[in-house]
């Protein structure tokens, strides 16, 4: 059985991360698996950035303030959103920046981010690691974009968890058959 097959069928996301992180090396090759991903007329409209360490706690303050822009006020809330970066030790936090195309429209360039983020968790199950792809209110705040420097027409596409898994992930693989179907032989 093609070994690349076994990793996609068995990936799964990780809520819960800790302990080692992927090197800089390793990192590097999990970007380069990023840019393979599908992109018509070769736009490259991704940006990574890169969050660990301190600018984790810095990121949480951000999510604070975004979530007060947007009327928060209840502590616990603020609490939960301060410690939303810290529920890995590394973070990749993946932007569209689309570029004006009349063949390519901006939807076609936010999934060529989302196909390199789903190219990004491959490669770090690859490499033995566990993450989990989120968006959530964070990535929709314009105080959050804006701090990313995205212009009006980028957004951000995920933020991606990096880590080992704190406990074993559970593997359900659905019913293939329940999403396929053939399909012109009545039309």
């Amino acid at each position: 059985m093609n070994s690349v097959i076994e990793l996609v069928k068995h990936r799964v996301s990780c809520p819960k991360l800790a302990g080692v992180v992927p090197s800089d090396e390793e990192l590097n090759e999990i970007f380069a698996c990023a840019v393979r991903a599908p992109d018509h007329a070769r736009l490259k409209p991704w940006h990574f950035h890169v969050v660990r360490g301190q600018a984790r706690e810095k990121l949480g303050e951000l999510f604070v303030r975004a979530a007060q822009s947007n009327g928060v006020s209840i502590e616990d809330k603020l609490i939960k959103c301060r410690n939303m970066p810290l529920r890995a030790p590394l973070l990749v936090v993946a932007v569209c920046e689309p570029t004006i195309n009349p063949k390519v429209p901006a939807q076609e360039q936010v999934l060529a981010v989302g196909a390199a983020i789903q190219n990004m968790q491959i490669a770090i199950s690859s490499l033995g690691y566990g993450s989990i792809w989120r968006t959530g209110d964070m990535a929709e705040s314009q105080v959050v974009k804006d701090a990313f420097g995205l212009s009006e027409q980028g957004s951000i596409v995920g933020f991606v968890y990096i880590g080992q898994p704190v406990k074993k992930p559970v593997l359900q693989t659905p019913d293939v058959n329940a999403y396929v179907s053939e399909w012109g032989a009545e039309f």
